[in-house]
């Protein structure tokens, strides 16, 4: 008896004009996640005036949002294999502007916090396709340039999110960021539409989708955002018991995926011990690439004495330079290969943590800049080349899935850095609040964590540069 499979095919030959329509379409889709992502930081506090409501419960407006897509990115993938990436895509795309919609019209704190977890499972489906889209219909020799301008976009989208938001703010209620996101929505229906070709399918063999395996993963991501953004960071009751629970739930996922015939991630996607060591390393850079901007203001502000305008100039240098470095990144993995260009990439992140261990306590501003600089465009050459080596690693069946991998590290990085790494200056900080502590305290704090996370790094780098001699990226 038959079933269906989906099965999608690479074209054959796009030509330069739809090529770069194609490019156009997937960019359109991904500003749209990414702008979800930094775009209600800049409107916390009003949305703690208008509902009365504690900055912690506020929080949870961006903490909904990145817990909805670090764990429901991976089931994304999974039905747009069995779907068809541009229906998926153009799924997420409404889900988005529907739940965009609906958080304009939020009269309590908690239907906002609601709403944006659903947003988030809209960008969740945007993100699993776009990336595996970029990998199918492109011919091979452009994928490290299409990725390339996936890191630009998401990079633009990251720094324009506060800009937007902030110019929003300034003439317009908060509800008007989210009449805006309403309407970015929906133009990138229009082009994605019209912009990119049908998928050709054929029917074996279907996929069951793992709802228990989302469910854990759900849970799994929830705890930790919850153990994690917990007082005293790893002290409290409350935090151990948030990460032991998270932890179980899991073990018990990884269990029944061994166990299901049709599970949410392949186990064989985690046997090549290259690419997970890859996909770990991600997850660090990203995790240090947020720290600077949940770390960052309070060096500027206390340590440094700038004034509130001047730290949100500072802060838009990194992602404005991975947007400006990201097209030539994957022009780079597709003249010299991946592997050269993701060790150069993770040597600058080295550096440019260490740098900011270093230079902004010896030279103040101008070292702060030149750190950021640094670490901004070594991210991005290991961004590309990564993204490259995992999409031509894996069969264009399961491009999809690989797309929801990448993007579950990345995401998983993004809470790791705004949480954990948070917790860590505050722990050497030694004060309860930042604005207590001393020059000679933020200095040191300051530093100590960014000395742990270069050490973090290197110790990928090592583990990467030993396996790649067994086993060449490029291959």
């Amino acid at each position: 008896m038959s079933k269906e499979h989906l099965q999608i095919e690479r074209p054959i030959n796009n030509g330069v004009m739809s090529q770069n329509i194609i490019l156009l379409s997937l960019a359109a889709a991904l500003l749209i996640p990414t702008l979800g992502v930094s775009i209600t930081n800049v409107a916390l506090p009003a949305l703690s005036h208008s509902f009365n409501a504690p900055l912690s419960a506020v929080n949870w407006v961006v903490i909904a949002y990145l817990v909805a897509v670090t764990s429901l990115v991976l089931g994304a993938g999974a039905l747009s294999d069995k779907f068809g990436r541009k229906k998926m895509m153009l799924t997420g795309i409404v889900i988005f502007f529907g739940t965009s919609l609906l958080c304009a019209l939020s009269t309590k704190v908690w239907i906002l916090i609601f709403a944006r977890f659903l947003q988030g499972a809209g960008a969740a489906l945007i993100l699993s396709s776009t990336i595996a889209l970029a990998g199918t219909l492109l011919p091979k020799n452009k994928t490290g340039l299409a990725m390339g301008l996936m890191g630009t976009t998401a990079a633009i989208g990251t720094s324009l999110g506060p800009v937007l938001g902030g110019m929003t703010l300034a003439v317009l209620s908060w509800p008007f960021i989210f009449w805006l996101l309403a309407i970015l929505a929906g133009l990138a229906f229009v082009l994605c539409s019209n912009g990119i070709p049908d998928e050709h399918v054929s029917t074996l063999n279907p996929k069951r989708f793992d709802s228990l395996g989302t469910i854990l993963l759900t849970g799994t991501c929830l705890f930790y955002a919850l153990a994690m953004t917990s007082s005293d960071l790893l002290i409290t009751l409350t935090s151990v018991s948030f990460l032991a629970l998270s932890f179980g739930l899991f073990t018990i996922f990884v269990y029944s995926q061994k166990k299901l015939s049709s599970p949410l991630i392949k186990l064989s996607i985690l046997e090549n011990k290259l690419r997970n060591r890859t996909l770990i390393a991600s997850i660090f850079v990203n995790a240090i690439a947020m720290s600077t901007l949940v770390i960052g203001p309070y060096y500027l502000t206390y340590a440094l004495g700038m004034s509130t305008a001047t730290v949100g100039i500072i802060m838009s240098i990194g992602p404005f330079i991975a947007a400006l470095s990201g097209y030539p990144s994957g022009k780079l993995v597709d003249k010299y290969s991946v592997n050269p260009i993701l060790l150069l990439g993770l040597c600058l992140v080295i550096l440019g943590t260490l740098s900011f261990a270093y230079l902004p306590v010896k030279f103040g501003l101008y070292g702060y800049i030149a750190s950021l600089l640094v670490l901004s465009f070594g991210r991005q050459l290991f961004l590309a080349s990564h993204h490259t080596f995992v999409m031509h690693s894996i069969s264009d069946e399961d491009k999809g899935l690989a797309s929801g991998v990448i993007n579950l590290c990345k995401n998983f990085g993004l809470m790791t850095g705004a949480s954990l790494m948070g917790g860590i200056f505050g722990f050497f900080l030694h004060v309860k609040h930042v604005s207590d502590a001393t020059t000679q305290q933020l200095n040191a704090a300051f530093s100590t964590t960014f000395i742990i996370s270069s050490i973090i790094v290197l110790l990928s780098l090592v583990s990467l540069f030993l396996t790649s001699k067994q086993k060449a990226l490029s291959q």
